[in-house]
């Protein structure tokens, strides 16, 4: 009998399933680079999810605090919003809308304004305390200057008691602390007014810069730098003008011991309120991105690396060309979710960018309308039309779901060459009770698109000990995780992972990775 051989399959023509994993885009959302060369870790988008070490979750919602805050039979926009910081005693939160002022630490209906009749809601407060006691500060350039000392408010001009004389306070728009004393800004000038040391009123003295700016403009905004990650005697006092010129001074007493470190250009300031300290350094909100003014110093204006926003400058450059004349620019850290939040007044909503400040990777949160923000005993505030909401608190925005869109970085797992054809995929998430909706999918080739392939909720009521199997029961009081294979269906070179969720009752969702499995084919 003759043997014939096998007849073996060519090998040319197999089609075998590989497997790969995609890390959560920890590294976070990525405006810079081209789609097609997006480094691993990086998001096309990453919306209402905050990139954490190992893994991204979901924003947290806001509820209603303070409500009906109206101008008329119109809800009043509130812009701007403050906490009294005393030594000791109790914080307070205030809410300027309209031409009112409003206390507004208590949940509930607004109630009536401690102050009325004031030009516009847009005012810049410093918290301040002396030997006499701890105070707000607050200017506009058009109203007398604003003092509380922790029990009413009083309009400071040059015959009130405590008065202000040599300047008239309707004119000051800006004012900062350095060292101790109260510094002022006064609209339309390049001049600074400060009072003696541990004083904000009496006879101001000015400090005009005028002789060191090239470019003219008027100053915006002022503050204190510091190299040491402290307050001290070492700080520097930093002014930009409105076409973005920045001085640095050293010094104590302007009268006797100033001496100019230098003078630096940036991209033109957006908003008096561009500057925030953030550690050691000062930011400033700018046409060029956030810059820190410790790498101002040490760089060239347009040198790759000044701006902490240049992973998203694709996105930063098209916000301040639409709306930098929006009101409602602001940084605020809140540093209890180590969280530095830059607020973008966009023309219908507002947004905002949103940075972790321990990794320095960058996301984007939606349906928050803030104009403003504010932290009081370790809560986040913002300020609206017509209500001051609590940010950072429960699942859902008041009466909407909060939804959460990731488009992680398109990869072509080590082969530009070949097609590659996904057959299955796994994301590897966690919740501690099922969402309201997880759609998940595979964008092919740089076409995003909505995903379509629902996650099969999995129940969060635990599984008893010693009843379950090892492995795949879920112990009760632990979080859920979802780590099944599903359907994925993809032609493409380029392949990414897009997943899109809603939440009712969840009190967090999170993702930390997603393996896909697919075939690799032949180059076309």
């Amino acid at each position: 009998m003759m043997r014939t051989a096998a007849r073996r399959t060519n090998p040319a023509r197999a089609r075998v399933v590989t497997t790969s994993s995609q890390l959560a885009p920890v590294r976070g959302w990525n405006a810079r680079d081209g789609i097609a060369n997006m480094e691993p870790g990086f998001a096309v988008t990453l919306d209402n999810w905050f990139p954490l070490t190992a893994e991204i979750r979901m924003r947290k919602g806001s509820a209603e605090h303070v409500t009906d805050i109206m101008a008329g039979v119109d809800p009043a926009e509130v812009e701007t919003l403050i906490t009294y910081k005393p030594q000791s005693g109790s914080q307070s939160l205030w809410a300027w809308a309209d031409d009112s002022i409003y206390n507004v630490t208590s949940a509930g209906a607004v109630g009536a304004a401690a102050v009325t009749g004031l030009t516009n809601a847009r005012w810049q407060v410093v918290n301040f305390k002396t030997s006499g006691g701890d105070f707000l500060i607050a200017v506009n350039g058009a109203d007398d200057l604003r003092l509380y000392n922790g029990a009413t408010w009083a309009a400071i001009n040059g015959v009130s008691v405590p008065s202000i004389t040599n300047v008239n306070t309707n004119t000051l728009v800006h004012v900062f602390i350095f060292k101790e004393r109260a510094y002022y800004i006064q609209e339309d000038t390049l001049t600074l007014w400060y009072a003696a040391a541990g004083a904000f009123a009496g006879a101001l003295t000015s400090f005009p810069i005028r002789s060191y700016i090239q470019s003219g403009g008027y100053l915006m905004a002022a503050g204190s730098w510091t190299r040491d990650a402290g307050n001290g005697p070492d700080d520097f006092l930093v002014a930009i003008t409105s076409e973005g010129e920045v001085v640095v001074y050293s010094g104590t007493d302007p009268a006797s011991d100033f001496a100019l470190v230098g003078v630096y250009r940036t991209g033109k300031p957006i908003g008096r309120r561009c500057m925030i300290k953030f550690a050691g350094d000062l930011l400033i909100i700018t046409t060029d991105g956030v810059i820190p003014m410790s790498r101002l110093v040490a760089r060239e204006r347009k040198e790759q690396g000044v701006a902490v926003t240049e992973i998203i400058q694709g996105a930063m450059a098209d916000a301040v060309s639409a709306y930098s004349a929006n009101f409602g620019w602001e940084l605020f850290l809140f540093s209890e979710a180590n969280m530095l939040l830059l607020n973008v007044p966009v023309d219908t909503e507002q947004v905002q960018f949103v940075m972790n400040t321990f990794t320095k990777a960058w996301c984007r949160f939606t349906d928050w309308p803030a104009n403003c923000f504010a932290e009081l005993n370790g809560e986040l505030y913002f300020g609206m039309a017509g209500e001051v909401r609590k940010g950072w608190t429960g699942v859902q925005d008041v009466d909407e779901l909060v939804r959460a869109e990731a488009v992680f970085n398109f990869t072509y797992f080590g082969d530009r060459a070949n097609l590659k054809q996904t057959t299955l995929m796994r994301p590897i998430m966690r919740w501690d009770t099922a969402p309201a909706s997880i759609k998940v999918g595979i964008d092919a080739d740089f076409n995003v698109q909505a995903p379509t392939s629902d996650i099969v909720s999995v129940s969060s009521a635990g599984s008893t000990w010693d009843v379950a199997e090892w492995d795949e029961g879920f112990w009760g009081g632990e979080p859920v995780v979802r780590s099944n294979w599903l359907t994925a269906c993809a032609i493409g070179y380029a392949l990414s992972f897009h997943i899109v969720v809603e939440v009712t009752q969840t009190t967090w969702v999170s993702l930390s990775s997603v393996d896909i499995a697919y075939k690799r084919g032949s180059t076309l």
